[in-house]
């Protein structure tokens, strides 16, 4: 199979798991919704993930992306004894930085929720410093195998294996979900239990799906290890790298994968720490502070995270084959992936991102309840998920053509930026300005690294512009045919019914997303981006 063909399977299936478990990570939220009675009591939950994810990109060290990076290096130099002597390595590193973090966060606990409760400001809160603590403990269990299984998903990777990712990581999220939706539903309603213990119950499902998602693993392992083997036994190179070596040099690779881990996490703190103190300099009474933070960093934020679902996919597959191309020094193949890959994600993302924006009441309405400000929120947040999408995926480029070190610079410049401005724009804007914060910084960041690949990368942007200004042109059209049936609806049905918001939904999104591809295919765009792969569709969706 060609390195193009791998690339667009792989990203297929990365695509297709990631969308699925962010789907069910945003359809959970309608049942627990309702379990935990609203955003308030929800804001436990987002107190308690923020330092959770923060330190969990600390403990795996950027080593899962290093991994997948070197293994990649070495199998295209047909080194697969260094390969395997490093992976081998590092899973037990990542099983040993786990528990240290975990131990780290958990005497850490009590230091976070102080200052988590000092941003909030003065007066009476939901949530004390001991509970915020107490779930930050809970959470921290999950730091324990989370880096170790990561790592695991990177060997693959390596490899340019995606099914094991993809696969685990929808076991992972069916596992977490289940056990969150359960054992809350049961605390609450079977045992009279309080709100403070079901949202302990929710986050330590995390260690749950990562249990899961090991066995999973441990199921693809057995299942390929005969072919790596025969792979490494082919190995006739004289590399013997010492693990000093090997480990200076995934250090090198690991510490720019931690800076892009931690940056979107980082801007969400960065929120949690300025949000509330934002709110009351702009006059906002403190009954409403809570509520909008959950509605900012965990309502909004999960719808939000769908579009960004391509993303995640393309970052992840892009990397080993832009890695090897580049120290092979195909530099035409890596312009192609890279042409290949932006586009991909646009032709996905702006559509999805623009729908949101216009159909944002009928979908906070749908998964969660009719809010204004929650509503409100939502339609400025889902144009920055295209550009958290991009910021993630020039990332992973600028780090394939090994200028990994520039990242640093650039994760530090957008979250200057980004905390420069926050207060300010929240009190001018409410938590509207928190989202601004967020898309102007990271519109900053993706502009260097769009300089970056151009000037390190040799890319030609040019090449970008018709295709993208076809895509634009196309969403705009599908915006207009949503928003004439949005009208169309609100003109006979009161929006403010979850019931009435859901038939909205199923009639809009589908006809919305059929005239996007109909276009897209009858004009050759569909063909240009997705490859052999756009005939597959073609044939059968013969309307096409």
């Amino acid at each position: 199979m060609s390195d193009s063909n791998k690339l667009v399977r792989g990203t297929f299936l990365l695509t297709i798991a990631t969308v699925i478990t962010k789907v069910l990570g945003m359809l959970y939220l309608i049942p627990f919704y309702s379990i935990m009675g609203g955003e308030e009591n929800l804001a436990l939950y987002g107190y308690a993930y923020t330092p959770y994810t923060i330190m969990l990109s600390i403990a795996a060290a950027g080593v899962p992306g290093a991994v997948s990076k070197y293994v990649a290096k070495y199998n295209a130099l047909g080194a697969y004894a260094t390969s395997r002597k490093l992976y081998r390595s590092s899973l037990i590193v990542m099983l040993s930085s786990g528990f240290i973090a975990f131990i780290a966060l958990y005497f850490a606990a009590p230091f976070i929720a102080e200052l988590q409760m000092l941003a909030a400001g003065d007066g009476d809160h939901r949530w004390s410093t001991e509970d915020i603590t107490r779930i930050i403990r809970i959470v921290g269990v999950a730091v324990i195998i989370v880096p170790f299984m990561a790592t695991w998903r990177g060997i693959f990777q390596g490899f340019e294996s995606f099914g094991p990712t993809s696969v685990s990581s929808v076991i992972e999220q069916i596992l977490r979900i289940a056990f969150l939706l359960g054992g809350s539903f049961i605390v609450i309603y079977m045992l009279g239990g309080t709100v403070q213990t079901a949202n302990e119950i929710a986050v330590f499902a995390a260690f749950i799906g990562g249990l899961g998602s090991m066995a999973t693993l441990w199921y693809f392992w057995r299942k390929r290890k005969p072919h790596i083997q025969k792979m490494i036994d082919t190995d006739t190179t004289d590399y013997d790298f010492s693990y000093k070596e090997m480990y200076s040099e995934i250090v090198r690779y690991g510490i720019p994968f931690i800076i892009v881990g931690i940056s979107i996490p980082l801007t969400m703190f960065i929120d949690q720490l300025t949000h509330n103190n934002g709110l009351a300099m702009g006059g906002v009474p403190e009954s409403y502070h809570d509520a909008w933070f959950g509605m900012l960093n965990l309502t909004t934020h999960k719808l939000v995270m769908i579009p960004t679902a391509f993303a995640s996919a393309f970052a992840i597959t892009i990397l080993p084959f832009i890695t090897k191309n580049f120290h092979k020094g195909k530099l035409d193949d890596v312009h192609h992936q890279i042409k290949m890959m932006v586009l991909m994600l646009l032709f996905f993302a702006v559509p999805a991102a623009l729908g949101m924006m216009i159909l944002s009441a009928p979908l906070y309405t749908s998964f969660y309840s009719y809010n204004e400000m929650g509503i409100k929120i939502l339609l400025f947040y889902a144009p920055v998920s295209v550009i958290i999408s991009l910021f993630s995926v020039t990332c992973s480029i600028v780090q394939g053509i090994d200028k990994q070190n520039l990242t640093l610079y650039v994760v530090l410049i957008m979250l200057a930026i980004k905390a420069a401005i926050n207060i300010p724009l929240i009190i001018q804007f409410q938590t509207v300005g928190a989202v601004m914060g967020t898309g102007i910084a990271l519109t900053i960041g993706v502009l260097i690294n769009f300089y970056i690949i151009k000037k390190y990368g040799k890319f030609q942007f040019r090449s970008l512009v018709r295709p993208l200004a076809e895509i634009g042109l196309y969403s705009l059209v599908m915006l207009l045919v949503v928003e004439i049936i949005y009208y169309a609806f609100i003109l006979n049905l009161e929006i403010e019914q979850k019931l009435n918001s859901v038939i909205v939904l199923a009639v809009a999104v589908p006809v919305g997303g059929l005239v996007y591809l109909f276009i897209s295919f009858r004009t050759g765009l569909a063909d240009e981006i997705l490859g052999a792969r756009a005939d597959k569709i073609r044939k059968k969706l013969k309307v096409l």
